[in-house]
């Protein structure tokens, strides 16, 4: 629940905001309220609800008795204190035993653990089952403390400023909501004794030290000589050979002073290596690079941490992926690796074991990490939901780890109703949708869009402009979809232009489904995007649909009027064209050069060139405009002097300081 969602006067009408209820938090200690989790406007707001209701707000956790987050993990309260500063002892509750090294779980009832192993009474495998009665025996005394607990919380927070409890900041909300303090219990995540922090040069070990010494002694006496093969449990035993990612040792680069003696001096760096130019958006990076062989393997790891939710290591690879996307020489050592901007030597060392198979096979170099990616069996399953539009990696971990499915014909027998109507479309068409689009076929339908687009419009002073983005403007023989930008002079003419747009395609039977419409632009008025701190995620809020496309003349007839004509003459012939993803893209003039260029470059392309514009300008950028940061969100027009799209694009770039460079040098991958 969001604090900025309470009303600002929850209590009954005839209760005066001047009275006791807004004194109702007088009585807790100093609360802090954690930011992990929250915007800064959503901080902010927090922090006026807790003062207006009487809280002591407080900014030092040192003196904090009550910490408010969005955190309800103990681990995570314990890192949350730590990595501010405050250490922690636990204060077991009542009754609880200490978790000792033969204990695997005794913090939990027995009847809570995780079934290991199988299915049982109808619950999925690694389900929690929670069959406990505790809260219906009121009469056993550990219940009773229970009860009592929230009263007695109070006093312990306040013995002697020395306790410190921390609570779900639904806690707070809930307590505005009520009028009252409600009961802490429902709400704790753990409550601990502040002790001082431990001392770097200290000798003396804790009993945690012990613990875990005690326990490294006896797992090394039970570990047999050689390790036992990983399996996973839901992977048929195969042979370690057949499919280990694994195979080929890593080898590791050291370097050595030779390197730099060598007869072949390393060429010389580019202004941006030796300025350490970090953004993507400030390089030239072309379609096809130098060393585009190194790239490919990179890709394929950055895709398995896609796969295992690793956002932060996406994050590198694709720093990583971009460095050497732009670097304009075939790499000849890892010393050149290490130079890089954003990279370092873990990339140096996949390079040295790039480098060393590619010397030892047939000219062939690959890295063991990223073999995994077509050897491994679930990674090969992963590969193939997440290719189902609709289905992203964190879907696709889904499919097979808590619904069980290994294929397409899983889904379709086991999971079909369970899927949205936008992953049905991506099932049904699936082998389709992944042979992508030639450009003379991006050509031919952007060319379909644009009449039908002026045939809507017929009053227009003047047509209706169609502009190929995306992979085919950066010079791709063919992509995975095609991306169309409509615009027009005249912002009556771009109101609500892709609905009727779509109407036209579809009763023409070129749109065989909408999978997605966006309006929002004409309900503003096609104003670029208000400001607001906390929608990074938003990068384009342009109207759009995202539509499946299928020629409609089966005949090969390039007359258009045909194709229309013979349709109900087709409709019992099967119509064998392939189905194809197309999204349509309306931009006002006045914002073109920002839409043209947030939807031509690739994907770290455009993040680094939001990055730029707020680290260089304090702006947001996105492809309705761009904003300040720092008045409230004026619009900044940088593109008033273009008198064609194109003109206005590169005066967008210009003005922003990136520079201009065409399309085909903005593949950052």
């Amino acid at each position: 629940m969001d604090i900025s969602t309470i009303p600002e006067n929850p209590l009954p009408n005839n209760k005066s905001p001047e009275g006791t209820h807004y004194e109702m938090l007088s009585s807790m200690p100093s609360i802090f309220i954690l930011p992990t989790h929250m915007s800064l406007q959503t901080l902010h707001e927090t922090e006026a609800k807790l003062v207006k209701y009487g809280g002591s707000l407080t900014y030092d956790i040192a003196e904090a008795g009550l910490i408010l987050g969005k955190i309800s993990h103990k681990k995570r309260a314990v890192l949350e204190l730590r990595s501010r500063g405050l250490w922690t002892d636990e204060i077991l509750e009542i009754g609880k035993i200490p978790k000792t090294s033969s204990d695997s779980h005794p913090e939990i009832p027995s009847k809570r653990q995780k079934m290991s192993h199988g299915q049982s009474a109808g619950n999925a495998p690694g389900e929690i089952v929670d069959l406990c009665t505790d809260s219906e025996e009121e009469g056993d005394p550990k219940f009773k403390a229970q009860q009592d607990s929230s009263e007695s919380m109070l006093s312990t927070m306040a013995d002697g400023g020395h306790k410190v409890t921390v609570l779900r900041l639904d806690w707070l909300v809930q307590s505005i909501e009520n009028a009252e303090p409600l009961p802490m219990t429902p709400f704790l995540v753990y409550q601990g004794r502040k002790i001082a922090a431990p001392s770097a040069t200290s000798s003396q070990p804790t009993i945690i030290d012990n613990q875990i010494k005690k326990r490294a002694i006896e797992d090394a006496a039970k570990r047999p000589a050689i390790e036992k093969q990983m399996i996973h449990p839901r992977r048929p035993r195969e042979d370690p050979e057949k499919h280990s990612s694994q195979r080929h040792p890593p080898v590791l680069y050291r370097e050595t002073t030779s390197e730099n003696d060598e007869a072949n001096p390393l060429p010389p760096q580019p202004d941006w290596v030796r300025d350490h130019v970090v953004y993507a958006c400030l390089r030239s990076s072309p379609l096809h690079p130098p060393n585009e062989e190194f790239i490919l393997q990179l890709l394929k790891i950055r895709r398995i941490r896609e796969f295992t939710l690793d956002e932060i290591g996406v994050r590198a690879y694709s720093t990583f992926i971009a460095a050497i996307a732009a670097y304009p020489y075939v790499v000849k050592r890892p010393s050149e690796i290490t130079a890089l901007p954003g990279c370092d030597v873990k990339l140096a060392n996949l390079f040295a074991e790039f480098q060393h198979h590619k010397g030892s096979t047939n000219g062939e170099g690959i890295v063991s990490a990223a073999e995994a990616l077509e050897t491994d069996p679930i990674l090969r399953v992963l590969t193939t939901f997440n290719n189902i539009w609709g289905v992203g990696p964190k879907t696709a971990r889904d499919f097979y780890y808590s619904r069980g499915w290994r294929d397409l014909d899983d889904i379709v027998e086991f999971g079909w109703d369970s899927l949205s109507r936008v992953q049905q479309i991506g099932v049904k068409f699936y082998d389709e949708l992944q042979q992508g689009v030639s450009r003379m076929e991006s050509e031919s339908i952007a060319e379909i869009v644009r009449r039908h687009a002026n045939a809507v419009r017929p009053d227009a002073d003047q047509p209706v402009e169609a502009i190929l983005v995306g992979g085919y403007r950066r010079g791709k023989e063919s992509s995975g979809d095609v991306d169309l930008i409509l615009t027009h002079r005249d912002e009556a003419v771009t109101r609500n232009l892709v609905v009727d747009i779509v109407a036209s395609l579809e009763k023409a039977h070129y749109i065989t489904h909408t999978l997605y419409l966006h309006v929002a632009s004409t309900h503003r008025e096609q104003q670029t995007r208000p400001y607001s701190g906390d929608d990074g995620n938003h990068f384009d809020i342009l109207e759009k649909a995202l539509v499946v496309w299928q020629d409609p003349d089966f005949e090969n007839s390039e007359d258009y009027q045909s194709s229309e004509s013979t349709q109900d003459a087709s409709n019992n012939k099967k119509n064998h064209n392939p189905h194809l993803r197309v999204d349509i893209i309306i931009s006002p003039w006045r914002t073109i050069g920002c839409a043209v260029l947030g939807w031509t470059g690739d994907t770290t392309f455009q993040r680094d060139l939001r990055r730029y514009a707020k680290k260089a300008h304090d702006w947001k950028f996105d492809s309705s405009g761009i904003r300040e940061c720092t008045t409230g969100g004026q619009v900044v027009d940088l593109e008033h002097d273009g008198d064609t799209w194109q003109q206005r694009e590169k005066l967008v770039m210009e003005r922003l300081g990136i520079g201009w460079r065409p399309p085909e040098e903005r593949c950052s991958r």
